[in-house]
């Protein structure tokens, strides 16, 4: 009886302390495809000034607790580093030139999507200061695990290759030259 109450309280302690964790997607790493793409706008100078979320967003992924950009970085926050980290790359980044606003109108995640699949859905509104406007979605599906720990830090790993899509389709949307 006294090791079936120690195995029941070990469990509990087990348990508890599961869903406290925060799963911390890496820091944002570059995208290629992004920076060849921007390198077509060399005369550009641009910076995004502000990344809003207008929408709700559950940062909890199963019982494990939230997922949480590195560095104390918002969602929001690190959307707005990851396009100003490309557009530096690119040679394009410039706090003098066009502003560019943005507001995160949907942002979603599933770590159990069909039992081993999870995604990222992310729908963003931009503006310009030059008036030019315009919204992309996108939605980056990924491999995530069937026990919770797996497919929470997969979830949370996939956060970066889901705003390189994002920032992709930005990019690639036929309104961003103008944009600029």
């Amino acid at each position: 009886m006294k090791a079936l109450l120690s195995v029941l309280v070990l469990s509990l302690v087990v348990v508890l302390s599961a869903g406290c964790s925060t799963m911390q997607p890496p820091r944002y790493s570059i995208f290629v495809d992004n920076i060849q793409e921007l390198k077509n706008y060399t005369d550009a100078q641009v910076q995004v000034s502000d990344i809003n979320l207008s929408a709700n967003f559950s940062a909890g992924c199963r019982l494990m607790g939230p997922i949480e950009p590195a560095d104390g970085l918002t969602i929001p926050m690190f959307i707005k580093k990851a396009f100003n980290d490309e557009f530096k790359m690119a040679g394009i980044y410039s706090e003098l030139g066009n502003q560019v606003s943005g507001d995160i109108t949907h942002i979603t995640f599933s770590s159990i999507d069909g039992l081993t699949n999870g995604n990222w859905d992310i729908g963003l509104s931009l503006k310009s200061t030059n008036g030019t406007s315009f919204t992309v979605s996108n939605k980056y599906l990924f491999t995530s695990g069937f026990d919770a720990i797996t497919a929470c830090n997969a979830t949370a790993d996939a956060l970066t290759p889901a705003v390189q899509d994002l920032i992709n389709k930005v990019i690639k949307h036929q309104e961003f030259k103008n944009l600029l």
